[in-house]
């Protein structure tokens, strides 16, 4: 049996070289760079236009003593800065829906090509959670606990098992919006962080640690039964393909996390809470899991490569084409 370090080389060996022949399939998440202050808004920062190809955290573009806009905290600490330290609370509750109807944990759902679904593991992380301003761009906030304080690594674990997990809260700027941005995952530097020495929700008893890669970004996992007329077909007649596992993750080498987006009018007070149902559309996730993708540049990790893991990828590869996520009524 490898030890954890082994795997860990291993991992990055691996990414190395998906970096050196990796082909444009990539996620790139655009930033605003400059030479921004040390202090979380950017604050104190000496005058600088940022690249195009500068990381978001990475500073703002701030003028000679002034101000420049919020960025997410860098590294991956325990305790994170705050993004800002007055805002409202905005709670997004997460909900699973297949059919247009809800995915309940544990139990049988009828899917629409007639099969039986019973989801049995369904985790995922968010991070670099922002708000999506009317000229598109991110407004980054703060991914908060009932205490108004900023979570752990600065990052919300949903855990079907877990009723309290539905609710993703972020401390925001008043104003009004056209949506709700996120990493649907771990940035690079809480995906590169440590299980063993990491407290929850980047613990190994998340059941997401991945010793080759990091962590996982969404675990899925259920029981497909055909239903009784026998091979499970979807509406056009094609055979069904709604599998029975998806793991998406990336590597400890680059940021393969993708950015998602939850589109539609949100409107957040000066003061008191606002909240929206956000629906994870599970038919977009099994058609992304089962489609057609280019695999090109994909580098597996060591040992035997599963259909989970093939499932995710393919997920993960085709998101920009997908609407997992929107808004409840």
């Amino acid at each position: 049996m490898k030890s954890p370090g082994l795997f860990r080389l291993f991992g990055l060996l691996l990414g190395a070289a998906a970096a050196c022949g990796g082909g444009s399939n990539q996620p790139i998440e655009s930033g605003t760079g400059g030479a921004g202050g040390s202090e979380p808004d950017g604050s104190g920062g000496a005058s600088s236009a940022g690249g195009a190809d500068a990381q978001p955290g990475a500073g703002g573009a701030g003028g000679a003593g002034g101000q420049a806009e919020a960025t997410w905290p860098t590294g991956c600490a325990e305790q994170p800065a705050s993004i800002r330290t007055e805002g409202t609370l905005v709670e997004l509750a997460f909900e699973l829906v297949l059919g247009g109807e809800p995915f309940l944990f544990g139990e049988p759902n009828v899917a629409p090509d007639g099969s039986t679904v019973t989801p049995l593991n369904v985790r995922f992380y968010v991070s670099h959670a922002a708000l999506i301003g009317a000229d598109g761009d991110l407004v980054p906030v703060d991914i908060v606990g009932p205490d108004g304080a900023p979570t752990p690594y600065g990052v919300h674990f949903y855990n079907a098992e877990d009723p309290g997990s539905a609710a993703l809260r972020l401390r925001a700027p008043a104003g009004s919006y056209e949506g709700v941005s996120f990493i649907w995952g771990l940035h690079q530097a809480c995906n590169s962080s440590r299980p063993e020495t990491s407290v929850a929700p980047l613990a190994e008893a998340s059941q997401m640690t991945w010793p080759h890669t990091g962590h996982l970004f969404l675990r899925y996992e259920g029981n497909v039964a055909p239903p009784d007329e026998g091979d499970p077909v979807d509406p056009e007649g094609e055979t069904a393909t709604v599998p029975p596992a998806v793991h998406m993750g990336g590597n400890l080498v680059e940021d393969l996390a993708p950015r998602v987006e939850v589109r539609g009018a949100l409107s957040v007070p000066a003061s008191g809470s606002t909240g929206k149902v956000v629906r994870i559309v599970m038919d977009e996730v099994f058609a992304g899991a089962t489609a057609d993708v280019d695999m090109t540049g994909f580098v597996p990790p060591p040992g035997p490569v599963g259909d989970e893991l093939l499932a995710g990828e393919r997920l993960r590869r085709g998101l920009p084409d997908r609407t997992v996520f929107t808004f409840g009524p």
